[in-house]
C-alpha cells in the first residue's frame, strides 16, 4: 500500500491548485480524479472564467483573488502559457431598484463592487449608457441601465490553468492518478503515536496519506453525512459559443468581458472576450437556479430548442454582431450553498486530517490558485497566510 503525506481527492480547478502547491512545497503528495482533467463533466472547463479583485461577493475575498492573480502570472512565467487577460470587466445593471427575491446575489452588485473596490484602491468606474456605447460599441445597453467598470479585472483561461498546474505539480514530483473515482475514504485506528491515517480507495488501488483534502467539486456530497447534502444544491448550466462578425473585433483589447445583471435573478447575462486562438465563436451563457439536479443523473444533452431560446432572449438583445449560428455548446455545473459562500473547513466526521473545499456558488475559479495555496498552508504548516476562518461549516445549518 503506498503511502502519501497528502492526497487530494479530484483535481479540477481547486484540486490542481493544491496539488501543484503541495509538491512545490516539497509535500509526497497524490492527485486523483474520476476522469482526466481538464474535463467537461465538472465545473472546470468551459474555456474562461471572469477575474475582478473588486469582489462585490464580499470583502473576505479580496486577498484570494489577489494572490491568485500573482500566482497566474508566476504559472505564465514558468509554463510559457498565457492564463490570465487582464482585459477588464464591466458590470452592467438597471437604474433603479431590483424586483426583491429571496435569493438575488446580484442585488446592488455594481455598488457592493464599488464599495469593495475603494476599500483595497482598485480603479472602479461607473459608466452612464452613452460612455458605454462610445468605449464598448458592442455592448448593447439601454438608455435604463448603467455599469461599473473594474480595469483590473479580466478573464483566466480555465482549461489552460488546470492543465499547467497539473504539468508542473508532476515535474515537482506529485504523483497524479486520473480516470480513477474514489469509492472509499477511511480514517484508520490511532498508532502507537496517536497519530490517525486515512485510507482512500480508488481505481481498485488503496492508498494511505496522513491527510486527504476533498476538492470534489459536484460530487462532494458523495463524501459528505446525508445531513449535509443540502448544503451543496447542484444545478446545470448552459454555455454557448456564437458566430460573430468579425472576431478580432471582440478580442481582449477590443472588448471586455461583461456581466449583466436584470431586474431578477433569472435575467442575468455573461459574455466574454475572444482570446486569439480560443474556440471559434463568442462565449456567452445565462444562470439558472430554480431547477436542482444530481451529477450522477444530469441531462448532459443541448436541446435545439434551448439554444434557440437563449439567442431570442438574451443574444440577439446584449452583443452586437452576434449571429443565431451556434458553434459550440457545453453543460457546465453550479454547485450552491446556502448563502453562495464557500466551505473550507474540516470533515465535519473525521479528526482533523481531512478537510473539504467547496469553493462553489458559481463564483469559485477566480479565487483557486490562491485557495490550492492557502489550504496546504493550513493542512501542512497549521495556518494559512490569507485567513480562511470566514469559510466555516459553523454558518450553515446542519
Amino acid at each position: 500500500m503506498k503511502k502519501y503525506d497528502l492526497i487530494i481527492v479530484g483535481c479540477g480547478a481547486m484540486g490542481a491548485a493544491a496539488l501543484y502547491q503541495a509538491a512545490k512545497q516539497g509535500v509526497n503528495v497524490l492527485g486523483i480524479d474520476r476522469y482526466h482533467p481538464p474535463h467537461e463533466m465538472g465545473s472546470s472547463h468551459a474555456e474562461t472564467r471572469f477575474t475582478r479583485l473588486g469582489v462585490g461577493e464580499g470583502p473576505q475575498y479580496g486577498p484570494l483573488v489577489a494572490r491568485s492573480h500573482e500566482i497566474w502570472r508566476e504559472l505564465e512565467a514558468a509554463s510559457g502559457e498565457t492564463i490570465f487577460y487582464q482585459d477588464g470587466l464591466l458590470i452592467v445593471a438597471p437604474k433603479g431598484e431590483m424586483l426583491k427575491e429571496k435569493h438575488n446575489h446580484w442585488e446592488n452588485f455594481v455598488e457592493r463592487s464599488a464599495e469593495v473596490a475603494a476599500e483595497i484602491g482598485v480603479p472602479f468606474e461607473i459608466l452612464q449608457p452613452e460612455e458605454i456605447r462610445a468605449r464598448f460599441p458592442k455592448i448593447m445597453v439601454t438608455d435604463q441601465e448603467y455599469a461599473g467598470f473594474e480595469p483590473t479585472g479580466g478573464h483566466v483561461m480555465a482549461e489552460v490553468a488546470v492543465a499547467v498546474q497539473l504539468k508542473l505539480a508532476q515535474e515537482h514530483g506529485a504523483t497524479f492518478l486520473p480516470n480513477s473515482p474514489v469509492s472509499a475514504i477511511e480514517q484508520n485506528d490511532a498508532d502507537e503515536n496517536g497519530r490517525k491515517t486515512v485510507t482512500v480507495t480508488a481505481g481498485g488501488e488503496t492508498f494511505v496519506a496522513d491527510q486527504v483534502l476533498i476538492t470534489a467539486g459536484a460530487w462532494l456530497n458523495d463524501f459528505l453525512p446525508s445531513h449535509q447534502h443540502k448544503n451543496f444544491r447542484v444545478t446545470r448550466q448552459i454555455v454557448f459559443w456564437f458566430e460573430v462578425d468579425e472576431p478580432a473585433e471582440y478580442h481582449p483589447e477590443n472588448m471586455p468581458g461583461v456581466l449583466w445583471v436584470g431586474q431578477r435573478l433569472e435575467d442575468y447575462f455573461a459574455a466574454f472576450a475572444l482570446p486569439p486562438g480560443a474556440k471559434p465563436g463568442l462565449k456567452v451563457l445565462t444562470e439558472q437556479y430554480d431547477v436542482a439536479t444530481n451529477v450522477h443523473q444530469m441531462e448532459r444533452e443541448i436541446s435545439a430548442e434551448e439554444t434557440d431560446a437563449f439567442y431570442k432572449k438574451f443574444g440577439s438583445q446584449k452583443i452586437a454582431g452576434l449571429k443565431p449560428n451556434c458553434l459550440k455548446s457545453s453543460v457546465c455545473i453550479y454547485t450552491h450553498t446556502p448563502d453562495d459562500h464557500f466551505v473550507i473547513d474540516w470533515h465535519p466526521e473525521y479528526d482533523r486530517n481531512v478537510m473539504v473545499v467547496s469553493a462553489c456558488s458559481s463564483h469559485g475559479f477566480k479565487h483557486s490558485a490562491a485557495i490550492g495555496e492557502a489550504v496546504v498552508q493550513k493542512m501542512c504548516q497549521g495556518k494559512s497566510e490569507i485567513p480562511l476562518t470566514a469559510f466555516a461549516w459553523e454558518r450553515l445549518s446542519g
